[in-house]
C-alpha cells in the first residue's frame, strides 16, 4: 500500500511537471528575449522613452545629448550621436543601435551592422503620430508594450488638456539662439519648439515666414514685437543671464517679452531630437505662464 501511494505522487508529480513546462520554457524564453536586447541609445529622445517604459535595464550606454537623463544610472556615455566610435561600442556587445537618421558616422554603422548589430533610426518628427511610432517601437522590442500604451494615452490626454486651456487670443512666442558676433537665429515651423509653442497656446511669428532655424536680425525681431522669448538656459549662462542678452542685443529691450519680464530659460534637450515627454511638460510650464499672463 505504501510503495503504491509513492508511485501515483510520483506519477501525479510527473504529471504535473510535463503540464507546466511548456510555459516555463515560454517565460524562460520570454526572459531571455528581453535579456539579450543590448541597446546603445544614440538620441534624447530615445533615451527618454526607454527609462519611461521601465527599459533601463537594456540600455548598456548613451550619447551625449542623452547624460541628462541618467540620474545616478551606471549606463556609460560613449560621445555625441554623430560622431560614434566603434570600438568603445563593440565592447559592449550591444545587440541595437537605435537614434535618429543623424547619428554617424557612415562609417561606424557600417561597422556596427558587420558585427550583426542592428542600426535603426526613429523617426524624430513633432507630430503626436511621430512620438507613438518611437513609443511602439521601444516598447515592442523591449517587451514594455503595456507601459506603452499607457504613455500614449497619458500623452494623448494631456495635450487635448492643453487645447483646451489655450487662450482665446493667441500671444506671440519666440525661440532664439545667440552668440558673439553673430545675428540672432530663431526657430521657425517644423522644429519642435514651434510645436511646442502651439500647444501651448502661443503663436510663433517667424513660422509663418521659415522652416527650421533662421538667421534674423535684431531689428527684424522687434517689428515682430514677441510677447515672449524663449532662451536655453545653457545659453544664459554663457552670456551673463538676461542681463548679458540685452547688453548683446540691446533692442530685444523694445520687445514686449523683455519689456514684461517675459524672457525664459528652458533646457536645450526638450526641444531637439523631435517632439517628446521633456517637450510636452516644457509645453505645460509655458502653457501655464501664458494663461497667468492674461
Amino acid at each position: 500500500m505504501k510503495k503504491s501511494h509513492k508511485t501515483s505522487i510520483k506519477a501525479a508529480s510527473f504529471l504535473l511537471a510535463a503540464v507546466l513546462s511548456p510555459f516555463s520554457m515560454a517565460n524562460d524564453n520570454s526572459a531571455s528575449r528581453v535579456n539579450d536586447v543590448r541597446i546603445v541609445s544614440a538620441g534624447s529622445t530615445v533615451t527618454e522613452l526607454l527609462f519611461a517604459l521601465g527599459a533601463d535595464k537594456n540600455v548598456v550606454a548613451v550619447d551625449l545629448t542623452s547624460r541628462h537623463y541618467l540620474d545616478g544610472r551606471d549606463i556609460p556615455v560613449m560621445g555625441y550621436h554623430r560622431q560614434l566610435a566603434p570600438e568603445s561600442l563593440l565592447a559592449l556587445s550591444p545587440s541595437h543601435l537605435i537614434g535618429s537618421a543623424e547619428m554617424g558616422p557612415d562609417s561606424t554603422l557600417s561597422l556596427l551592422q558587420a558585427a550583426d548589430v542592428k542600426v535603426e533610426a526613429l523617426p524624430t518628427g513633432n507630430t503626436l503620430q511621430d512620438f507613438n511610432t518611437r513609443v511602439d517601437a521601444l516598447s515592442s522590442l523591449t517587451h514594455t508594450q503595456e507601459k506603452g500604451e499607457e504613455i500614449k494615452t497619458d500623452v494623448a490626454t494631456h495635450i487635448l488638456q492643453l487645447k483646451k486651456n489655450a487662450p482665446a487670443k493667441k500671444p506671440s512666442v519666440m525661440f532664439m539662439m545667440l552668440s558673439d558676433g553673430r545675428p540672432l537665429t530663431v526657430a521657425g515651423d517644423e522644429t519642435t519648439v514651434n510645436t511646442v509653442i502651439e500647444l501651448a497656446g502661443g503663436v510663433n511669428p517667424a513660422a509663418a515666414s521659415t522652416t527650421s532655424y533662421k538667421q534674423l536680425s535684431s531689428e527684424a525681431i522687434v517689428q515682430m514685437q514677441p510677447e515672449f522669448i524663449l532662451i536655453s538656459q545653457r545659453t544664459l549662462d554663457q552670456v551673463g543671464g538676461i542681463d548679458g542678452v540685452l547688453k548683446q542685443q540691446p533692442l530685444l529691450a523694445a520687445t514686449p517679452a523683455a519689456q514684461n519680464n517675459r524672457i525664459i530659460a528652458i533646457n536645450g534637450y526638450s526641444i531637439f531630437g523631435g517632439f517628446g515627454l521633456a517637450s510636452l511638460e516644457l509645453a505645460t510650464s509655458l502653457n501655464g505662464r501664458i494663461v497667468a499672463a492674461k
